[in-house]
C-alpha cells in the first residue's frame, strides 16, 4: 500500500472512529435528557482516553471540544479563559443535587495501573489488531528546530508552536490518577520546570464546597494587555506596570477532575503546545517558579537581620555558600521583597506579636518575667528579663548601671538595658526595657517593674545627670547610693571654663588630680578644690559651684564607704552595651527584629561567658614571684582575670613594697607599709574624648608613693589597709599582701575571697540556656539547627572521597524524596503562614489587645537640629583641624587668599 493509499485509509478510519464516537455522545444526550444521569460522563471520559491513543491528536482536540458540547447540556466552555458560563440556572441546581455514587460504578469495568499512575482497560477490543500505539505529536516532517528543551513545530496554517521534549517518566498522560490534588500540582509543577515554563491557576469548579475540577493554564496564556495610557496628562491616576511576563495568548493548559467519594484526582485535559519558545534550562533560575524563596532562604533572611545583616548582603552570602547566583532561589529584588512582605504582613500587630511571643516565653520558658503598661490600647512601656539575667544579678547586684539609647526601632522608643559586672570583669546584661517617654512616671514604672522581677534593690546605680532618673531613683530604690557619671561631668568642662584656662595652663592636669583621686578623703578634696578655685579665679563660675554642690553624687571620695564603689565612676560600661545593641539594631527595625537581636547580643554575651569559664579552667598560671603558694592558691580560687590583678598586686608587693615600722598590741599589729614608686606604667584617664574611654582605666589604683597603715590580727587573721582598695574593688591590695609575707600566711583568708570573683559560680548550663525557643516549635529549631551541623561534618569528612561523596547525594537525594513525599501537607502553605511560623506566633489575630506605641521623639533621639550656643560652636571649630596657607605657613586661609602674595603681586604689577 503506497503512501497516499496509506494516508486515505488513515483518514477513513479516523472519520469512521470519530462518527461512532459522535453517534454514542448524542445517545447519552439523549439518555441525559429523559433520564437525569448526568454522572455517566465520567465513565466515557475514561473510555475515551483510550479510545484517544490511536487517532490524531486534531481529532483528539475536535472529540474532546465536542464531548464537552454535548456532556454538559445548556453550558458553553470559554476557550480564552479556559472555564465554563452556565446559561441555565436550573440545570445547575439539578446537577448540585445528583448523586455521585455511578461515579465510581461506571469506572468500575476498569482497573488502575499503581505504578504508571493511569487506567488499563478491561475491554480488548480497545485495542489494535497489531498493539501499536500512536503517540500524541505532530509528524516529524514538521519539525523546524529543536531548542534544548522543546521542539520547534510549524502548523498548517504556517505559524510556529513548540512543543516540551522531558524524560519518559514525566510525559503527560490522560487518565494519570493522583492522590491528592496538592499531589497534582506538585507533579505538573515538576512538569513545567522540565520543560521550561511557568503556570499559574485558573478556573476552579466547586459543587456543595468541594473542588471537583481544577485548571492550571501557561503563565504567558491570555491576551496581553493592550489598554493606553497617557502618562503626559495629569488626569490619570495609573502608574504604567513594566511587567516581565508578556502574555501571548498561549493555550497551552492542564485540568484535573476529582473522582467521587475519594480525594483522588485524575487528569482530565491537556495541552502540550505553546505559541512561544520556552526558556532554556540554562535560564530557568530567572522562571518565576525558580525565582518563589524557599522555606530556608525566608528563616536566612529572618536570622540574619538580627546581626543587622540586610538582604542584600544576605543574598550575597547565599550566593557564595551555594557556588553561585544559579544555585540560589530567587534574585536579590525578591529577597527585599520579602522583607518588604514581611513588614506589610506585621503591620499594626507589631506590639501585640511582641507581647504574645513574650506571654509564650512566660509559659514555656523557666522563671521568664516581663511587664508591660498601655496607653489607650497602646503600648507604652515594656521590661523583660529571664532566669540567667536573675541568676546574675543575685551574684553581681552591687553596682549596677543604665542608661538610656536611641533609634533602635521604628517607634523610637527609648532602649534601656541594666548592666553590671561579671566575675570576670565585663559586662553582664541584668534586663532590659523599651519605654515611650523619658519622664518620670515612665522611669519610675521601669525601676518598680525591674525591683518586682530581682526582688531586691541594687547597692549602687551609676547614671549620668537625668534629673527623670534622679528623682525615680529617690522614690524606687531609697536606700541605694546613686552616683553620677564621673565621665559625663568632666567632658563638660571645655564649654564651662575659658579656652586660655583649659589649653594655656595646668587646669586641667590640677582638676583631673582632684576629681580622679580614689585615695583622697573628703577633707582634702574640699580644701584642695577652694585652692583650685582660687588659683585660676573660677569662685563665680554658675558651673563650677553647681558641681561642688554634687560632690557628694560623683566624687569618689564621698563613696570610700560603699562596697566595690570602685568597680564603677563612670557609664563606660553601659555605653559600651549601648554600642553593641546598636551594631545590631536598626532605626527602621520592628518592634519583634529588634527582639531578635537583642537576644542575638545576649547569645553572644553568655557564649563569651562561657568561653572565658573555659579559659580560667583550662589555662594554667604562670607563676612569676617566690610566693608560689600564695599565687597557687589566688589561682585556684579566681578566674583567670581576677587572678592576673591579684597577681600584679602580689608581685608590687615585692618590688615596690616594704615594712616601715611595726606597733604591737594585744592582739593586733599596726604596721606601716612605704610604697614606692617603680617603672611599671600605669592607665591614665582620658576625659577629653568619649570614644577613648578605657574600661580598665576605671581599675586604675593611684597607688603613689606613700606611707599606708595596715592593721593585722594575729588570731582571726582579719586584715584591713588605708588605702582600701579591698573595700572598692574586692581583692587584697600590695601593701596587705606585704604583710602578708612577712607573717608568713600562705593562703588568703577565705573571707576575703569574695564570691563575685571566684571561678564556675554560674553554671555552664544556666549559661547556655536561651530563650529565643518560646513556644513548642522551638524543639524543631533546635533540631533543625543540630540537622545543619551534621550534614557539614558529613560534607567535611566525604570531602576527599569523590566517589563516597556521590554515593552519599544519591542517598540524599532518594531520602529528600521520600520526605518530601510524607512532610509535604505539613509546611506552610502560603507566604502569611511562613511568616508566622519565623516569628513563632500568629501575626493577624482575630482580636488585637495591645495596639503598636505611638511615635514620639524623645529629647535624645537625635534630629542634629538641636540650637547650639556659641560657645558650643567655637569650641567644636576649634577642635577641628584646619590647614595651613602654603606660602605663609599660616593657618586660617589657603594661598588662593594669602594677603602675602597679594601683596606681592601688587608691587609686582606697579
Amino acid at each position: 500500500m503506497d503512501t497516499n493509499q496509506t494516508s486515505s485509509f488513515v483518514e477513513t478510519s479516523n472519520s469512521a472512529i470519530k462518527d461512532h464516537l459522535l453517534l454514542n455522545l448524542f445517545e447519552l444526550e439523549n439518555n441525559l435528557i429523559y433520564n437525569m444521569l448526568f454522572d455517566n460522563f465520567m465513565r466515557l471520559h475514561v473510555i475515551l482516553i483510550k479510545y484517544f491513543t490511536y487517532i490524531d491528536i486534531s481529532i483528539m482536540i475536535t472529540v474532546m471540544d465536542d464531548l464537552d458540547m454535548h456532556d454538559i447540556e445548556n453550558n458553553h466552555l470559554d476557550e480564552e479563559n479556559h472555564q465554563f458560563g452556565y446559561t441555565d440556572s436550573e440545570f445547575l441546581h439539578n446537577e448540585e443535587n445528583q448523586s455521585e455514587t455511578q461515579d465510581m460504578n461506571d469506572i468500575g469495568n476498569d482497573h488502575y495501573d499503581e505504578e504508571n499512575h493511569q487506567f488499563k482497560s478491561g475491554d480488548s477490543e480497545i485495542l489494535d489488531n497489531d498493539g501499536n500505539q500512536l503517540e500524541i505529536q505532530v509528524q516529524s516532517d514538521n519539525v523546524a528546530a529543536q531548542y534544548g528543551s522543546c521542539k520547534q513545530f510549524i502548523g498548517a496554517d504556517g505559524s510556529l508552536f513548540w512543543i516540551p521534549v522531558v524524560e519518559p517518566g514525566w510525559i503527560p498522560t490522560l487518565g494519570s490518577i493522583f492522590k491528592d490534588i496538592k499531589d497534582a500540582i506538585k507533579w505538573y509543577k515538576g512538569y513545567a520546570l522540565r520543560s521550561g515554563f511557568d503556570i499559574r491557576k485558573s478556573t476552579e469548579r466547586k459543587k456543595s464546597g468541594i473542588t471537583t475540577s481544577k485548571y492550571f493554564i501557561c503563565n504567558r496564556g491570555g491576551l496581553p494587555n493592550t489598554s493606553i495610557l497617557d502618562t503626559i496628562s495629569d488626569d490619570h491616576n495609573k502608574q504604567l506596570r513594566n511587567s516581565n511576563c508578556k502574555r501571548t495568548n498561549c493555550k497551552a493548559f492542564v485540568a484535573f477532575k476529582a473522582i467521587p467519594h475519594s480525594s483522588e484526582v485524575y487528569l482530565w485535559r491537556f495541552e502540550q503546545q505553546h505559541n512561544h519558545k520556552l526558556i532554556n534550562q540554562d535560564c530557568m533560575h530567572l522562571s518565576r517558579a525558580k525565582r518563589q524563596l524557599n522555606v530556608v532562604d525566608q528563616a536566612f533572611i529572618h536570622k540574619l537581620s538580627s546581626a543587622k545583616v540586610g538582604e542584600t548582603t544576605a543574598y550575597r552570602l547565599m550566593c557564595v555558600i551555594k557556588g553561585g547566583c544559579e544555585f540560589v532561589d530567587g534574585l536579590e529584588i525578591d529577597w527585599k521583597n520579602f522583607t518588604r512582605d514581611i513588614n506589610c504582613h506585621i503591620g499594626g500587630t507589631d506590639a501585640n506579636l511582641l507581647i504574645t511571643k513574650l506571654q509564650n516565653r512566660k509559659e514555656n520558658v523557666t522563671n521568664f518575667t516581663y511587664e508591660y503598661r498601655c496607653d489607650k490600647k497602646q503600648l507604652n512601656a515594656l521590661f523583660w528579663a529571664d532566669d540567667t539575667s536573675k541568676q546574675n544579678y543575685e551574684l553581681f547586684r552591687d553596682v549596677v548601671s543604665f542608661d538610656a539609647t536611641y533609634r533602635t526601632n521604628r517607634y523610637c522608643m527609648v532602649f534601656v538595658p541594666f548592666t553590671g559586672i561579671d566575675n570576670h570583669k565585663r559586662c553582664v546584661t541584668f534586663g532590659a526595657g523599651l519605654l515611650c517617654r523619658e519622664d518620670t512616671n515612665s522611669y519610675i514604672w521601669l525601676l518598680r517593674s525591674f525591683l518586682k522581677c530581682f526582688g531586691k534593690a541594687p547597692i549602687m546605680v551609676v547614671t549620668d545627670q537625668d534629673p527623670a532618673m534622679k528623682k525615680a531613683i529617690e522614690i524606687v530604690f531609697p536606700y541605694t547610693k546613686h552616683r553620677f557619671c564621673m565621665w559625663h561631668i568632666t567632658s563638660k568642662l571645655p564649654l564651662k571654663v575659658s579656652w586660655e584656662t583649659m589649653n594655656e595652663s595646668d587646669f586641667k592636669a590640677d582638676f583631673n588630680s582632684i576629681v580622679w583621686d580614689s585615695k583622697i578623703v573628703v577633707n582634702d578634696f574640699e580644701m584642695r578644690w577652694d585652692a583650685l578655685m582660687v588659683k585660676y579665679k573660677l569662685q563665680d563660675n554658675k558651673w563650677m559651684k553647681d558641681m561642688f554642690d554634687l560632690r557628694s553624687s560623683w566624687i569618689p571620695a564621698y563613696f570610700k564607704d560603699v562596697p566595690m564603689s570602685g568597680l564603677m565612676r563612670t557609664t563606660s560600661r553601659s555605653e559600651s552595651e549601648n554600642s553593641a545593641f546598636n551594631r545590631v539594631s536598626h532605626h527602621g527595625y520592628t518592634l519583634n527584629n529588634f527582639m531578635n537581636a537583642f537576644e542575638s547580643v545576649m547569645e553572644r554575651q553568655r557564649n563569651n561567658q562561657i568561653k572565658f569559664d573555659f579559659d580560667t579552667s583550662t589555662i594554667i598560671p604562670i607563676i612569676k614571684t617566690p610566693l608560689e603558694d600564695m599565687e597557687k592558691h589566688a589561682s585556684m580560687v579566681y578566674t583567670r582575670t581576677i587572678f592576673l590583678m591579684v597577681q600584679r598586686e602580689i608581685l608590687h608587693s615585692l618590688v615596690s613594697c616594704s615594712q616601715k615600722s611595726v606597733t604591737s598590741g594585744v592582739v593586733s599589729d599596726i604596721c606601716i607599709v612605704k610604697h614606692k614608686r617603680t617603672n611599671i606604667s600605669k592607665k591614665k584617664v582620658v576625659v577629653e574624648k568619649k570614644e577613648k574611654v578605657d574600661i580598665d582605666s576605671e581599675w586604675n589604683f593611684n597607688t603613689s608613693e606613700g606611707n599606708f597603715e595596715v592593721e593585722f590580727n594575729r588570731e582571726d587573721l582579719t586584715v584591713k589597709c588605708s588605702c582600701m582598695l579591698f573595700e572598692r574593688f574586692g581583692i587584697f591590695c600590695r601593701h596587705i599582701f606585704c604583710i602578708l609575707k612577712i607573717y608568713d600566711i600562705q593562703e588568703i583568708p577565705s573571707r576575703y575571697i569574695l564570691k563575685r570573683w571566684r571561678r564556675d559560680i554560674i553554671p555552664t548550663t544556666v549559661l547556655k540556656r536561651t530563650f529565643r525557643y518560646s513556644d513548642s516549635s522551638g524543639n524543631v529549631e533546635k533540631v533543625a539547627y543540630k540537622a545543619f551541623s551534621m550534614l557539614d561534618q558529613c560534607l567535611s569528612s566525604l570531602s576527599n572521597d569523590d566517589k563516597k561523596l556521590e554515593e552519599f547525594m544519591q542517598k540524599l537525594e532518594v531520602f529528600i524524596t521520600d520526605i518530601g513525599e510524607q512532610g509535604s501537607d505539613k509546611l506552610p502553605v502560603t507566604k502569611e503562614d511562613r511568616i508566622d511560623k519565623l516569628y513563632g506566633a500568629t501575626t493577624n489575630p482575630e482580636v488585637v489587645d495591645v495596639e503598636n506605641p505611638p511615635m514620639v521623639k524623645n529629647k535624645g533621639s537625635g534630629t542634629g537640629k538641636r540650637l547650639k550656643s556659641a560657645l558650643e560652636k567655637a569650641t567644636i571649630q576649634g577642635n577641628k583641624q584646619s590647614r595651613s596657607c602654603k606660602t605663609c605657613g599660616v593657618k586660617g586661609h589657603n594661598s588662593r587668599k594669602c594677603l602675602t602674595l597679594l601683596n606681592k603681586s601688587k608691587v609686582q604689577s606697579a
